[in-house]
């Protein structure tokens, strides 16, 4: 359980909802993570810059996007994460 709340996205405002409006245009939805860190916008600004050159291949050229999202799959699992 985190020791923040997540912030909802009826609470997003500003440069939250952006980043929350991306997350769902690029991940289908926005993560736990994402959510606890928007209490800092400008450090969830930088998680999700981070992420997505992490996530496309023809950036990274290491593995194909189908492997690494499974790989995010079975490590959330692994954590217990519910989503």
């Amino acid at each position: 359980m985190a020791q923040l709340p997540y912030i909802s996205d009826e609470e997003a405002t500003g440069i939250v909802a952006t980043l929350y409006k991306h997350n769902r245009k690029l991940y289908g939805r926005v993560a736990n993570a994402v959510r606890v860190a928007a209490h800092s916008p400008k450090l969830a600004q930088a998680l999700f810059g981070f992420n997505v050159p992490l996530l496309r291949e023809e950036i990274t050229e290491n593995l194909p996007v189908r492997l690494k999202a499974l790989i995010i799959l079975k490590t959330s699992m692994l954590n217990g994460c519910a989503h």
